[in-house]
């Protein structure tokens, strides 16, 4: 059953599927089209799941289900996989890559290769103030308080150098 993003509860389970690349106007239509249509009829052990999707910075698909009626179960995750998967397909992006890390600046997301964030935190084109996107939160509650967070207080905290 499709609900507003806003009205599922602060509990519920999310997954954040971060794109290779910025989404174009018709393909974030085509995504929220496609999505509201399969959370509408996704279930779990044959009990409809309370759920939403929802695209941000037109580059991030939020996928969340309020567990608190029917939790989400291997199948019915495997399913939402699939239906990313088949996004992947259509619109010819990736969704599943994680050798991305997102950055927001200037209101704009850039991708920087995750073997390259070390040398650019070195080299100060990464510093601890500028927002990075914590695509591991796995609650809403931790979505609208720890997505976007400075990098310093992120898993690169520890390349920047620290004052004694």
């Amino acid at each position: 059953m499709y609900t507003n993003f806003e009205d599922l509860s602060k509990s519920s389970r999310l997954w954040v599927y971060q794109a290779d690349r910025a989404f174009n106007i018709e393909e974030k239509e085509f995504i929220l089209q496609n999505g509201k249509a399969f959370v509408a009829s996704w279930t779990a052990h044959s009990k409809a799941l309370n759920a939403s999707i929802d695209v941000k910075y037109n580059q991030f698909i939020v996928l969340a289900v309020d567990e608190s009626k029917a939790p989400a179960t291997g199948c019915s995750i495997d399913k939402s996989v699939h239906f990313i998967k088949a996004l992947e397909n259509e619109l010819k992006i990736n969704l599943l890559d994680k050798s991305k890390v997102a950055f927001l600046k200037n209101n704009e997301v850039s991708l920087v290769n995750l073997p390259a964030v070390k040398s650019k935190v070195e080299t100060d084109e990464i510093s601890a103030d500028v927002l990075t996107f914590n695509n591991m939160v796995t609650r809403k509650e931790d979505f609208e308080t720890n997505w976007l967070i400075p990098a310093g207080k992120s898993w690169m905290g520890r390349f920047f150098k620290t004052e004694a």
